[in-house]
């Protein structure tokens, strides 16, 4: 069954106020840099309050107008809902992007609404052989098919307001450890001239593709837009994963980590950083040379609840200077007005910190919203 794209491309940008945009972005940017604000910027992630095209991902994997509606369901949201985030999509195929360049397979389970991902590390030789590795730059794979997806939606959503925001680039450590597997971690010890190899190798590739994309989305090598959480990049226009971090201690972080993040941003004069936090590690241990390093201009974690507390969160990354991107909202069976109120009275400056938390609807976004309004108006 054909899908008519332009139909719903329409419907969002009908809706879509880029007056109301340019203002949230303008916020996003002054709490990014510490500038004064009135109020915290608020994003709501939540489906929309109508009927939308829904699809499986596996079905957006093979279709890209597929693709593209499935995210513009949380564009027209936030469209509607005019709360603080940023209209964009991407070409969102997972987190084997950079790795299927390298000669990766890629799994798609059929039928299935799960992301897809890497079969296997390629880098397997003891001792490790970077020889193993595919030029990403004389093959087709997923790198190319994201160039592609680009251009297609670049195209498709010209006039609208909505922009298209780089693909799950990951970052070097977390590309490397797909590569080579859970070997990457012993390398750090037996192999650490092919470790930093490998991440000096990932990141010249990581830097090529970001502005390659940048290019083709037209935005600036400095700044940018961001799905994952949502925001205006103000300053520092890439995202850096480092979920594998988590698993490092500060030295070996210190050694292999911050040279190579500091090359892969040096271009885009910093960028935005991320971890997971789970009960295997909350990242605790490297959060100090993380925050410390220079690199990154604002950091979010995923799942922060049971690990960080807000206010001393809040703290710390407004002494090291780096915004804070908090993602949690309101725990089960909290209500909105409860959680507004504890925010506000986690907040004794309210700058240098975006909150971009996702709720299960509608009606609760706008609740969430309106109490936000009143605490912080």
């Amino acid at each position: 069954m054909s899908i008519d794209v332009e139909k719903w491309v329409k419907k969002v940008s009908s809706r879509l106020d880029l007056e109301v945009v340019d203002e949230a972005r303008n916020r996003i940017a002054a709490a990014w840099n510490f500038k004064q604000v009135e109020t915290p910027p608020l994003i709501i992630n939540c489906p929309p309050p109508e009927p939308w095209p829904s699809f499986k991902y596996y079905e957006t994997y093979y279709d890209m107008d597929k693709m593209l509606l499935s995210q513009l369901a949380s564009v027209y949201s936030h469209a509607l809902l005019q709360d603080d985030g940023m209209p964009c999509v991407r070409a969102n195929y997972g987190v084997g992007i950079v790795p299927s360049g390298f000669g990766c397979e890629i799994v798609v389970q059929p039928f299935s609404d799960q992301m897809p991902w890497v079969k296997e590390p390629v880098l397997k030789k003891d001792p490790p052989d970077l020889g193993e590795l595919k030029d990403p730059w004389s093959r087709q794979s997923l790198m190319t098919r994201v160039i592609e997806t680009e251009e297609y939606f670049v195209k498709k959503l010209d006039g609208t307001g909505v922009r298209v925001y780089l693909c799950d680039t990951q970052g070097p450590l977390d590309i490397a450890y797909l590569l080579r597997g859970p070997k990457l971690l012993s390398d750090f010890h037996r192999h650490p001239d092919f470790a930093m190899e490998l991440l000096k190798r990932v990141a010249e590739v990581y830097v090529e593709f970001s502005i390659v994309q940048k290019k083709i989305v037209g935005e600036p090598l400095n700044q940018g837009f961001h799905g994952t959480p949502n925001v205006w990049m103000d300053k520092g226009g890439v995202r850096l994963c480092e979920d594998v971090a988590v698993m490092m201690n500060p030295a070996q972080y210190r050694k292999f980590c911050i040279p190579v993040n500091e090359f892969s941003v040096r271009l885009f004069d910093g960028g935005m950083g991320h971890f997971c936090c789970s009960e295997a590690s909350d990242g605790k241990q490297v959060l100090e040379p993380i925050l410390s390093s220079g690199a990154f201009k604002a950091f979010f974690f995923g799942s922060p609840a049971k690990f960080y507390g807000l206010k001393e969160t809040v703290e710390l990354f407004q002494r090291k200077h780096v915004c804070l991107i908090w993602t949690e909202g309101p725990q089960e069976g909290e209500k909105p007005g409860s959680w507004v109120d504890k925010v506000s009275k986690s907040l004794e400056n309210k700058t240098g910190v975006v909150f971009s938390i996702s709720v299960e609807s509608f009606n609760v976004a706008r609740e969430i919203l309106k109490e936000w309004k009143r605490a912080f108006r």
